[in-house]
């Protein structure tokens, strides 16, 4: 319990004590999924600066304790709260959502996310520039984290843009030797200690001439054609495919992700929804067979909603279907934080 305290103690000095949240009716909204996940954490830990945060990762790695990264817990993939209390050392959460920053590069065909940046931000800052970031429903609407979706692979429903993925990121790792080391892949020069390449990005201390071209990857720019092939024997989307795993992307809360760098979309003319019903699934197997080998350009996304879940949303979902329509998405963020915290009141009475 002296060494936990003292921990504390170390974090409190780099963060101040108003960061560290210790009381369990504080640590409650971080410490449990909104849709599963819960356990037990020595603290939870809201750095404002990217170099703090690896100041409080030196601090875990020396005293031996866990650390789960967290942005907006939004519940979509999991891992980001303990998950029960059965483990051999203390945890620490450490939630990145005071450092959202995100950075527009490239004329807009190109951003960097910082840490706790959501995709629902991005979408806002594309808008000037005609353009559209990886997935702009669902967890978009909700706040997800951009780096969240990188580390999962995330995009399910996506059919042209297919995972989140990219070869460009800035994180933090336990090397071969056990010693925490910083890992540069962003291909922008932003110096060369630690604290020095962190704040320099933080800041955004750099110039247009240190983004340096490369050949490395933004985006998968193979599922489009991947997801055409209906006659393979292997499927066009599974987890920890080998393809998607590089540095930050799949990574999956192994290493501490301080920012990616990603492409961006150019945003269509025009877009059309179709909604279509059937009692038969192989009309729905026929179609999406027909799309995926015949039609010329592929649909963004596709999505398939069973009857029963259909009529659950029908009869619980109205309030939702109504804040959408008299304020539209951009209050749903607002929306799901105020339901956590009631949710949280009425358990705590």
């Amino acid at each position: 319990m002296m060494k936990n305290k003292n921990v504390i103690d170390k974090i409190k000095k780099i963060i101040g004590n108003k960061n560290v949240l210790t009381s369990e009716w504080n640590k409650l909204p971080y410490s449990k999924g909104w849709r599963y996940g819960a356990g037990n954490a020595l603290a939870v830990l809201k750095p404002g600066k990217l170099s703090d945060i690896w100041k409080i990762l030196q601090i875990c790695v020396e005293e031996d304790i866990i650390v789960i990264m967290q942005a907006a817990n939004t519940g979509l993939t999991g891992g980001s709260t303990p998950f029960g209390n059965n483990y051999d050392r203390p945890i620490l959460v450490l939630n990145t959502m005071r450092i959202n920053s995100i950075h527009i590069i490239n004329n807009g065909n190109q951003i960097v996310g910082l840490a706790g940046s959501t995709l629902y931000d991005l979408e806002k800052k594309l808008k000037p520039f005609d353009r559209e970031p990886h997935s702009i429903i669902g967890s978009t609407s909700i706040g997800a984290s951009i780096i969240g979706g990188i580390c999962n692979n995330a995009g399910g429903s996506l059919v042209q843009r297919g995972p989140s993925y990219t070869e460009m990121a800035l994180y933090a790792r336990i090397n071969k030797n056990g010693e925490l080391e910083l890992v540069n892949e962003l291909y922008v020069n932003l110096g060369s200690s630690p604290e020095e390449i962190l704040d320099n990005l933080q800041n955004k201390n750099y110039k247009k001439s240190d983004i340096q071209n490369t050949n490395k990857l933004g985006s998968d720019d193979k599922y489009s054609k991947i997801v055409r092939q209906i006659n393979e024997n292997t499927p066009a989307r599974f987890n920890s495919d080998n393809r998607l795993l590089y540095g930050a992307s799949g990574s999956a809360g192994k290493i501490a992700v301080f920012a990616v760098r990603l492409d961006t979309y150019l945003k269509p003319i025009k877009n059309k929804v179709f909604y279509i019903g059937s009692n038969d699934p192989d009309v729905f197997w026929k179609i999406r067979r027909d799309i995926l080998s015949k039609f010329k350009t592929l649909p963004t996304l596709g999505d398939y909603l069973h009857r029963d879940c259909y009529d659950a949303a029908k009869k619980y979902s109205k309030d939702t279907f109504l804040v959408i329509e008299r304020l539209g998405t951009m209050f749903l963020p607002t929306l799901f934080e105020l339901k956590r915290k009631v949710d949280n009141i009425a358990k705590k009475t």
